[in-house]
């Protein structure tokens, strides 16, 4: 655990970083404690995978590529904090007060057409880490399964929309 200064600062932010922790409590406590009296905490994070375009494009890949538990809540990862319950238990246990949960949901553009989509879905850190789990062959075919999957996303001008759904999460240090 990093050791902060005691009442240091007045915000943290994380986006997309604190669901990674391995005993988020404990995590959150140390940031806690950094936070001075009536400090404020934020953060972003992914909500349930079931809300998430990239994650059902992903999951067309489940007979070709070791997904495993990929994309389910409370497991440790990128979902670990999917759940708005656990997301206020954890916080709670670590003596934050004021906890508030707000979805926050867009579609974004993934590419420029479904290959240049798979392409980039592919070369992200979670793509990256499955595809490095297989052979040449089973990749081409991983690849070319996705393309046909996101062919279905793409818009009149060709770029390939998904919907995100993240949490928006506040909550502050006692005064």
């Amino acid at each position: 655990m990093y050791p902060f200064a005691a009442g240091t600062f007045d915000s943290v932010v994380s986006r997309y970083g604190v669901m990674f922790f391995g005993d988020p409590v404990a995590a959150f406590g140390n940031i806690g404690r950094a936070l001075r009296p009536g400090g404020r905490l934020a953060f972003v994070c992914p909500a349930d995978a079931a809300l998430n375009g990239w994650v059902d494009a992903m999951a067309v890949l489940r007979d070709l590529l070791p997904l495993g538990d990929f994309g389910r809540p409370g497991l440790p990862g990128m979902f670990s904090l999917a759940a708005p319950d656990r997301i206020r238990d954890v916080l709670t246990a670590a003596g934050f007060t004021d906890v508030t949960v707000k979805q926050a949901q867009k579609y974004g553009t993934w590419g420029s057409g479904a290959a240049d989509a798979a392409e980039f879905l592919l070369a992200t850190g979670p793509g990256r880490h499955l595809m490095g789990q297989v052979g040449a062959t089973t990749r081409g075919r991983a690849r070319q399964a996705l393309e046909d999957h996101l062919r279905a996303h793409e818009t009149a001008d060709g770029t390939v929309r998904l919907r995100s759904t993240s949490w928006l999460v506040t909550a502050d240090r006692p005064a």
